[in-house]
C-alpha cells in the first residue's frame, strides 16, 4: 500500500482513490490534505443528492482518444488509472443506499489509433467485470466513426462530417450527449454529465451538480451546473505539490496572465457568460430535457465545444439558468497535450476562438459596444509578435493584484503594451 498520507494525489494509486470514500464515509486514518478535501467534497456530494425527492437517472459520457494507458492499472502501464472500474466504483459510492438514483455511462472513442483502440480495450473491460448493457449500471462504447457513417442526426453541422478527423474530442462528446439524451429513461429526471476520461474530477461529486438542476424543480430555473476547479470559494484545485485554494490556486500558476487575459475577453464578448470562470473544466451536467434542443445548434467540435454550448443554453434559458459549483479537480499532466505555460500561437488561437464565438453567435443578436467594442478591435489586430508582448508585459507590472478574474484592463493600456 502506498502512502495515503502524503499531501499529494496520485491518480494511478488505487489504494488513495480508495481512501477518498473510505474518508467520506468517517473513515479514521492518516491521510493527507488532498485526500481530506476529495473527501470532504464527494461526502458533501452524497449528501445533497440524498436530500433530493424526485427520482433521478444520471448518465455519465466522456471522450476517448489514446486513452489505452490511462484506462488500465498501473501495472500494466506507467500512467495506468483503471478509470474506468474507478469511475463505477465511484457513482456505485455515490448512489449506494438511494434507490431513486440510478445512473449509466456512454464513453464515444474519437477515431482512437492506438492498437487494440480504446474502444475495444473498454469494451474488453465491460465484459470482464460484466457490467450490463442497459438499465442502471450500464456501461456502452460507442465509436464515433459508426455515429458519422450510419447514425442519427444530431445537427446539420455534425451531420456534415465524413472523418472523425474532423473532430477534436468535441464531436465524440456531442455524439455521447446525443445517444444519452436519445436513449435516456422514460420516466423522472434525467441528468446527463461529462467528463473527462482521467480520474481527475472524482464522479462522486456529481450530486453537487444534480441537485441544484434537480432541487430547482419547482421553478425550473438551473438546466446546466457547471464544475470549477479554481476562481469561486470552496473549488480545490490539487497540483503537483498539494491542493490549493484561491487566491493561490490562480495566483500561483504559471500562465496566470494568460488565464486572466483570455477570461476577461470572453467576459466582454460573451457577458452572459462572465459568471462562468472555468468554461473549459470537464466536469459539467445538465438537465436532459433543457439539452435536447440545444444539441441541434452545436457547429463546434474542437477546443470551443463547451464555450459554444454554454452560449447556446444562455441564449435559450438565461445566463442564470447556469449555476456555478465548485470541485476538487487533481491535475493531471502526465499524458495530456495542453499547451505550455508561456504565452505561444496556442494561446492566441484560444483568444482568437472567444472572438470567432462572438462573431457567430453573440453578435447577430447582441453586438458589444463602448469599451468591449474597443477591445474587439484590438484583438482582431493582434498578431502573435503583440500578443506575446502583451502577456509579457502584464507579466512583468503584475504585482499580485487579488482581484484575480474581476480584473479589467484598460484598453488604451493593452495597446500600448502591444506596441
Amino acid at each position: 500500500m502506498e502512502q495515503t498520507s502524503a499531501p499529494v494525489r496520485d491518480l494511478t494509486d488505487s489504494d488513495q482513490n480508495e481512501a477518498v470514500l473510505t474518508v467520506a464515509e468517517g473513515g479514521a486514518g492518516d491521510y493527507g490534505p488532498a485526500i481530506a478535501a476529495e473527501a470532504a467534497a464527494v461526502a458533501r456530494s452524497r449528501k445533497r443528492l440524498s436530500e433530493l425527492e424526485t427520482p433521478v437517472h444520471l448518465t455519465v459520457v466522456w471522450a476517448m482518444y489514446g486513452e489505452t494507458g490511462r484506462m488500465v492499472p498501473r501495472s500494466d502501464h506507467p500512467h495506468g488509472e483503471d478509470f474506468v472500474r474507478a469511475k463505477v466504483r465511484q457513482l456505485d459510492w455515490l448512489t449506494a443506499g438511494l434507490p431513486g438514483v440510478t445512473w449509466s455511462i456512454i464513453a464515444c472513442d474519437d477515431g482512437c489509433p492506438d492498437r487494440p483502440s480504446s474502444a475495444e480495450v473498454m469494451e474488453r473491460i465491460v465484459a470482464a467485470e460484466g457490467y450490463p448493457a442497459t438499465g442502471h449500471r450500464s456501461v456502452r462504447v460507442v465509436r464515433l466513426a459508426d455515429v458519422l457513417a450510419s447514425g442519427p442526426s444530431i445537427s446539420p453541422e455534425f451531420d456534415r462530417l465524413t472523418s472523425t478527423d474532423q473532430s477534436r474530442k468535441g464531436g465524440s462528446v456531442l455524439a455521447a450527449l446525443a445517444e444519452a439524451v436519445r436513449t435516456g429513461p422514460g420516466t423522472g429526471r434525467h441528468v446527463v454529465a461529462y467528463t473527462d476520461a482521467d480520474l481527475s474530477a472524482n464522479l462522486a461529486q456529481l450530486g453537487s451538480l444534480v441537485a441544484p438542476i434537480v432541487g430547482d424543480e419547482r421553478t425550473g430555473t438551473t438546466v446546466g451546473a457547471l464544475g470549477q476547479r479554481y476562481g469561486v470559494d470552496g473549488a480545490v484545485l490539487v497540483k503537483p505539490d498539494g491542493p490549493t485554494r484561491e487566491p493561490e490556486s490562480t495566483g500561483g500558476k504559471a500562465d496566470k496572465l494568460i488565464v486572466l487575459f483570455r477570461h476577461y475577453v470572453r467576459a466582454l464578448l460573451v457577458p452572459s457568460l462572465a459568471h462562468v470562470l472555468d468554461t473549459q473544466a470537464g466536469f459539467k451536467a445538465f438537465d436532459a430535457a433543457a439539452l435536447r434542443p440545444v444539441l441541434s445548434e452545436m457547429t463546434s467540435f474542437n477546443e470551443t465545444f463547451d464555450v459554444e454550448l454554454l452560449i447556446h443554453l444562455a441564449q435559450r434559458y438565461g445566463a442564470d439558468a447556469l449555476a456555478v459549483e465548485p470541485i476538487v479537480f487533481t491535475e493531471d499532466f502526465a499524458a495530456t497535450n495542453f499547451p505550455s505555460v508561456d504565452p505561444g500561437a496556442r494561446h492566441l488561437a484560444m483568444v482568437r476562438q472567444v472572438v470567432d464565438l462572438y462573431d457567430r453567435f453573440v453578435a447577430p443578436v447582441d453586438p458589444v459596444t463602448g469599451e468591449a467594442a474597443e477591445l474587439l478591435a484590438l484583438v482582431r489586430g493582434l498578431d502573435l509578435d503583440g500578443y506575446v508582448r502583451l502577456i509579457e508585459r502584464l507579466r512583468a507590472e503584475d504585482t499580485g493584484d487579488p482581484t484575480l478574474f474581476d480584473r479589467r484592463w484598460p484598453v488604451a493600456h493593452l495597446r500600448a503594451l502591444t506596441r
